[in-house]
């Protein structure tokens, strides 16, 4: 069985005797606008301001298996096509009030699922690649060339030109220069894509690196990348063996081997303020799952001899799910499994602060499971919004979507800002005006996430230097776009009792 199979797997299998029983459900599931859901009924464990809180599970109408925040300040999710349905079913959600429209991709035969998503610098969403021969079972493994994109602004999609080569599970990452680039995946036929590209936005151009960028066959696919302050691009896993990227000589380079091993179906993430360092989270050396691990480890690839380091171990072992850097710079686990891809389910988040590497701590737990095909990212205001899997035993939860508000929204009044600005180049000066400037503990960006499949593409978080001025914070924006790629992030105050303001948009690298 080929490493791939996961997303066919994951995909909902059902017996003769259930078909029937199954599509009646379907079909009145179908038939329901979803509609809006008050926030305001919610369920928590202990203190708050201790473990959090979760908001009542609310119906969206697709199994956010794909999920990414807009600059608008809305969610995008996106599922695959089921029973007679050919167009990926998408709807987008205001998170504020629950609002949802439907935005299903317009054109037929066009599966997204399985592929990749990145959000360009004019804030624009790019989707490359997916599975052939929707709606369901398709082809399992098998690719396709197609790209979309999704304009926040008129909420709508529009076709883009295909890639050179058709790809299952790629991953796409936005460069320092603001192009794109597309690793790994399977083709038409099942077998592994070596051969990378890149996309331009400016030029709409598709571009086939040089042999010496390939990824050879052993390694994994959606591959977990994060742009480094040096412009290069770092892999960390699911292969053991880590490597770095050089997109000026379209060179990769072995940098460092985890000690646990493969961590299949792990995460990585950016460290909080030092964009040099990059954790790894969980995971399991099983490729089709089991034997998940609490293991977390942790390498500085500015070091002269960069090695991952363990790091203090979750509560709870899990893989399939997601770490969400939230808004004061602490990582958020969300959902997971231990046994299989939906056996054992971890209901219970964890809070962990990388800065101190400090004990990881138990949060409320959750009310639907979140294993495979789960999503989780940050949203301006602080809160995570959970979503996704497909869980072929349960068919409440998957077009379910919760939101958990963290402790910090529970710990005293929240900060306020305003900025002039809503576009900032590279290492620029610019004003914050607040009431209390002597009580801000942190000037933060954090870049909006776009995450499947325990991959998040995108998310990043950095720490701005400021000054205390009167009644204002002078602010530097970040030095570079390697520390900053080009596009849209939120810009927050975080006061001395941890407790972040509701975050604004600026679009950095504008300039």
């Amino acid at each position: 069985m080929s490493k791939n199979t996961r997303c066919q797997a994951g995909r909902k299998v059902w017996s003769a005797t259930l078909v029937t029983a199954v599509a009646l459900l379907l079909a009145i599931s179908a038939s329901a606008e979803p509609k809006p859901q008050p926030q305001t009924s919610t369920q928590s464990v202990g203190n708050a301001a201790t473990t959090g809180q979760w908001s009542t599970p609310a119906n969206w109408g697709v199994e956010a298996i794909h999920l990414i925040l807009l600059h608008t300040g809305k969610v995008l999710g996106f599922g695959y096509p089921q029973g007679d349905a050919t167009n990926v079913p998408a709807m987008l959600l205001d998170p504020t009030n629950g609002n949802v429209k439907d935005v299903t991709v317009p054109w037929p035969n066009s599966d997204f699922f399985c592929g990749a998503q990145t959000v360009l610098s004019d804030g624009r969403v790019l989707v490359t690649g997916g599975l052939l021969g929707n709606p369901y079972p398709g082809v399992p493994d098998y690719g396709i060339a197609l790209t979309g994109f999704f304009d926040p602004v008129s909420e709508s999609w529009t076709q883009g030109k295909n890639m050179n080569y058709s790809r299952w599970y790629p991953t796409s990452i936005e460069l320092n220069d603001g192009t794109i680039l597309e690793v790994t995946g399977k083709d038409q036929n099942a077998h592994y894509v070596e051969i990378n590209e890149t996309y331009d936005p400016v030029a709409d151009k598709w571009t086939i690196l040089p042999p010496s960028a390939n990824v050879s066959h052993g390694h994994d696919t959606y591959l977990k990348l994060h742009v480094l302050p040096t412009g290069k691009v770092f892999d960390a896993g699911g292969d053991a063996e880590t490597m770095v990227f050089s997109p000026k000589t379209n060179i990769w380079k072995p940098l460092g081997t985890m000690n646990f091993g493969d961590r299949y179906h792990g995460a990585a993430v950016l460290m909080p303020g030092n964009p040099n360092k990059v954790f790894a989270f969980g995971g399991t050396q099983t490729y089709m799952g089991g034997g998940a691990t609490a293991s977390a480890e942790v390498i500085d690839t500015s070091a002269t001899n960069p090695q991952w380091t363990y790091v203090t171990s979750e509560n709870h072992a899990r893989y399939n799910a997601n770490y969400v850097i939230l808004m004061d710079g602490t990582i958020l686990a969300v959902g997971g499994a231990t046994l299989a891809r939906y056996d054992g389910p971890v209901m219970i988040p964890e809070l962990y602060d990388p800065a101190t590497d400090s004990m990881w701590t138990d949060m409320a737990p959750q009310s639907n499971p979140r294993p495979y095909h789960s999503t989780a990212l940050l949203l301006p205001d602080g809160r995570v919004i959970s979503a996704g899997s497909d869980n072929p035993g349960n068919y409440t939860y998957d077009k379910q979507y919760d939101i958990f508000s963290p402790p910090y929204l529970f710990k005293g009044p929240r900060p306020s800002f305003t900025i002039t600005a809503t576009s900032l180049g590279y290492n620029q000066a610019f004003t914050i005006t607040t009431a209390h400037p002597d009580q801000v503990g942190k000037v933060a960006l954090v870049r909006p996430g776009a995450v499947t499949h325990d991959n998040d593409m995108d998310q990043r978080y950095l720490t701005l230097t400021n000054t205390v001025g009167t009644g204002v914070l002078n602010v530097t924006s970040p030095i570079n776009a390697s520390t900053a790629p080009p596009g849209w992030y939120m810009l927050t105050i975080v006061s001395k009792q941890g407790v972040p303001a509701i975050a604004q948009w600026v679009q950095v690298g504008a300039n």
